[in-house]
């Protein structure tokens, strides 16, 4: 009789299971190292997007402060010592002028020297803070890895080229460079008592504190951290007495700005914390609302206070990375300290000013200090939830959605570029339309003061030449094509001596993303240039025909005679031309000063909806007429409406007539016109976002003796209003 048995299993093998156990060792192994590839891939396209940022941010001309470099050019040349000394502000920027000085003198102004000094500077301070995790070898090689990838991600992160492309602000990273130095050499000092290590901490604080104000405050934190690493009398009084020197140093012949209140500091410390917060947050700060910019902030500090607590209390406090990224943090906070005295404005709810971006390389380095001490402490104290691959996969999280809600922040600032670029562009072509101008400095005057000597000496962007197009044979640029670029001519707007004209050409005809753009007159006369900007097409240009990725603006000099001007794009064959001819108008824009007396007499008929002083915003750039300026406004921009007005032509037959718009230019129209035959003389264009006056010059016929002006607003829509004050006889 059989008996029913279960089977038993099959034992497992010896070797299979040898094989699942690798491979549950191998598994984690390789994801580990694919995640570490993955951070340097990354980290290595941060670093690449940056430079090529701050490449197409490149304004080849001075912009805002800058222009304190061709101001002081004759004291550079002549050796002037005491222009170092001179103040900028409240800072004294001895380092940051010898620098400008060199530019100016070596290197043709271009402002490229500068710009590679102030990436340098802030790369070496990241190289300085993670030296110190680097070189710990009682951390895993792993550990150090992640640590350095994901600090220099974030503090290299591309927004930073907002900064590291604006050539005056090196005060900031040749600032930053010394403190982060005469940190470290402190320390050296305290752990060799090495006098070279003293010398070289004191040197690198004379850099600081000559770099940018703030650095004053760098010495008493310098003594400070004297006393908690048991730096040696001797040296301590040495320390106190370069504390002294240089501190003392920096106040002779000091002008206070009064721009400080640190009264207002201790009368609302609840807006200081919102303002430091802000301020300690950034680039995040600009990702939503100020109440988030603001926690993020405050969860930076307090992640900071914790890694502190921890070191005490694991006897880790004076251990070199602790005391220096610590004394770094410390140092950033008192930055916050000193630039909320100047720039803490309680009317700013919105706390723009504590969200610049002249700050940003300060915020961003005091991320990655933050960083590369929580994953140190995580792998000197062997976090278990925190470990350095957990705080890996957390901080990538943080940073990648942070930096990605913020495309829209990097855009707006690359717009600025884009602005600036546009306003070198004018001037390169000859033009110093005020307009334009004030895009990089607040005062045209200021401006065209120093234009001269730098287009003499063939500095900064005059370097390049391209100026000398004006005027030669279209030939010059090679052979013309026979066939037309897909393109378009979209407008042509008159500004001071000239014209802005925009349109778009297809870019895979040519194969180039920033197309070089030439025009000419009938007789084939150069006439104009332009180009796409590289830091992007300015947003003030952009209408419904302008496509982004291929548009380009150019301007025209109007001291060379034209009537038909003919667009060309320079290719590697020679030129083609773009479709379609720009008609030379007979007005172009005027400035402040062309304006004279106000014509008498005139009459003016209105619709209900216009009104005298009826304007809902203040006239900007200073511009004022003592004359009533009638509006569509009124209180609402629904109001619509006529308005003519009647006047005899002035003596000089010229004209200056001043309009003023809302930000939104649909339904509105003005022409000039002869009022005896009713033909039109001008037709006045209109621009959304122009939101200051513009002053048209026209030249009237000699046979046209009375003028008379003809505004429409038929728009209903939010923006859409229409202003107009006297018109004047031209000066």
């Amino acid at each position: 009789m059989k008996t029913n048995q279960r089977e038993s299993p099959q034992p497992v093998s010896l070797l299979e299971h040898d094989r699942w156990h690798d491979l549950r060792i191998a598994l984690p192994r390789l994801a580990g190292l694919a995640f570490t590839y993955f951070l340097c891939a990354w980290l290595g396209y941060n670093l690449y997007e940056t430079l090529q940022q701050i490449a197409s941010y490149y304004v080849p001309i001075p912009v805002q402060d800058y222009w304190r470099v061709p101001e002081n050019l004759h004291d550079y040349q002549t050796l002037h010592w005491g222009i170092f000394w001179k103040q900028h502000n409240e800072h004294r920027i001895i380092f940051p002028e010898i620098v400008f000085a060199l530019d100016m003198l070596v290197a043709h102004g271009r402002m490229i020297l500068t710009l590679v000094c102030s990436f340098v500077c802030y790369a070496l301070t990241f190289g300085v803070l993670a030296f110190l995790v680097a070189g710990d070898r009682k951390t895993s090689f792993e550990n150090r890895v992640y640590a350095l990838t994901i600090a220099a991600i974030l503090t290299f992160w591309q927004g930073s080229a907002l900064a590291l492309a604006q050539p005056f602000l090196l005060q900031w990273p040749m600032m930053q460079l010394g403190v982060a130095v005469s940190l470290f050499f402190l320390k050296r000092t305290a752990e060799t008592a090495d006098r070279r290590y003293l010398a070289a901490t004191i040197i690198a604080a004379v850099v600081a504190t000559y770099s940018s104000a703030n650095a004053l405050l760098l010495w008493p934190l310098l003594l400070a951290i004297a006393l908690l690493v048991r730096l040696s009398k001797q040296f301590f009084v040495v320390l106190m007495i370069a504390a002294a020197l240089f501190v003392g140093l920096y106040f002779i012949g000091y002008t206070l700005s009064g721009n400080a209140n640190i009264k207002a500091i201790f009368e609302h410390p609840a807006f200081f914390v919102r303002f430091a917060a802000t301020y300690l947050g950034m680039p995040f700060s600009a990702m939503k609302s100020v109440g988030f910019g603001i926690a993020v902030g405050l969860a930076n500090f307090g992640l900071m206070v914790v890694l502190l607590v921890l070191a005490w209390r694991s006897n880790l406090s004076r251990t070199r990375p602790v005391v220096v990224l610590a004394g770094y943090y410390l140092f950033t906070l008192i930055t916050i300290f000193i630039t909320a005295t100047g720039r803490m404005d309680l009317a700013d709810v919105e706390l723009r000013a504590a969200r610049v971006n002249r700050y940003l390389t300060v915020p961003f380095m005091s991320w990655g200090a933050v960083i590369l001490l929580c994953f140190w402490m995580s792998a000197r104290l062997q976090w278990r939830w925190f470990s350095t691959r957990n705080l890996a996969v957390l901080f990538s999280l943080f940073i990648l959605l942070g930096t990605y809600k913020l495309r829209s922040w990097q855009q707006y600032g690359s717009d600025e570029f884009a602005s600036y670029q546009l306003a070198a562009l004018s001037i390169e072509a000859g033009l110093t339309d005020e307009e334009l101008v004030q895009r990089i400095f607040p005062s045209p005057e200021f401006v065209d003061k120093f234009l001269p000597e730098l287009k003499g000496q063939k500095l900064a962007i005059f370097g390049r030449q391209r100026w000398k197009w004006l005027g030669g044979d279209l030939a010059q640029f090679g052979a013309k094509q026979e066939q037309k670029l897909a393109g378009q001519i979209v407008y042509a707007n008159p500004v001071e001596h000239g014209l802005e004209v925009v349109g778009w050409v297809n870019s895979d005809d040519i194969r180039d993303p920033y197309p070089r753009i030439v025009l000419a007159n009938e007789q084939g006369k150069v006439v104009g240039f332009g180009r796409r900007p590289a830091a992007g097409f300015p947003r003030d240009l952009h209408t419904s025909r302008t496509p982004e990725q291929e548009s380009w603006v150019a301007f025209v000099n109007s001291e060379i005679p034209s009537k038909i001007i003919s667009v060309y794009a320079v290719t590697r064959h020679g030129i083609a031309q773009i479709d379609g001819v720009v008609t030379v108008p007979s007005f172009e824009s005027a400035s402040r000063t062309d304006g004279g007396v106000p014509v008498k007499d005139i009459v003016w008929h209105v619709d209900k909806g216009w009104a005298p002083d009826g304007i809902p915003v203040l006239p900007l750039y200073g511009w004022h007429s003592d004359n009533p300026a009638y509006s569509s406004w009124h209180g609402s921009d629904a109001n619509v409406g006529r308005i003519t007005g009647e006047f005899a032509t002035p003596a000089n037959a010229c004209v200056v007539l001043p309009l003023l718009h809302g930000p939104k230019v649909g339904g509105l129209s003005s022409q000039l016109v002869d009022a005896d035959t009713g033909a039109v003389l001008a037709d006045f264009p209109f621009r959304d976002g122009d939101t200051f006056w513009s002053l048209w010059r026209v030249p009237v016929p000699p046979n046209v003796k009375h003028l008379r002006f003809v505004g429409t607003d038929n728009g209903h829509d939010w923006g859409q209003w229409l202003a107009v004050t006297t018109p004047m006889a031209c000066k």
